[in-house]
């Protein structure tokens, strides 16, 4: 899919799924069942499988061959960070909203805070991938050899 449509297109709209379920997600109360989280859930899923590949995919497209696993290195490393850093900004966001309370509503309030802003990052990591990927799926240029001078 990736190498007909570009990742661009995928991206964009795997991220603007991941918006909407964090939207999604982010009405959920005390009494929501299973079925009130499996559409979420779907699109999450789904919007998760057109981001990654597609990102992975762009990313070794940008740099040379004879470094792919340099540019493979620095993908994961990032991937790995940012997922932390996400993970502990969400957690902050919950805390400070709960204010110290220690109650399911405390825990909701935060909660629904730190969906609405996560959604407000996935859509906005879906305007850059949509400004930044490259819309062709060309591999980077392999640097050519420098002449040594005499």
């Amino acid at each position: 899919l990736t190498d007909r449509t570009g990742s661009r297109a995928l991206m964009t709209g795997g991220m603007m799924l991941v918006g909407l379920q964090l939207l999604l997600f982010a009405r959920v109360d005390a009494a929501s069942t299973f079925w009130t989280l499996l559409p979420c859930l779907l699109i999450g899923g789904l919007g998760m499988a057109l981001t990654m590949t597609p990102a992975t995919a762009a990313a070794m497209r940008a740099v040379p061959a004879s470094k792919a696993g340099v540019g493979s290195a620095v993908l994961n490393a990032f991937r790995q960070v940012g997922g932390s850093i996400g993970i502990a900004l969400i957690g902050a966001i919950m805390a400070a909203q709960a204010d110290g309370r220690r109650s399911v509503a405390a825990f909701l309030d935060g909660l629904h805070v730190a969906l609405l802003v996560a959604a407000g990052i996935a859509f906005l990591g879906a305007v850059v991938a949509f400004l930044l990927v490259r819309p062709d799926g060309h591999r980077g240029e392999e640097p050519s050899p420098v002449a040594e001078a005499a």
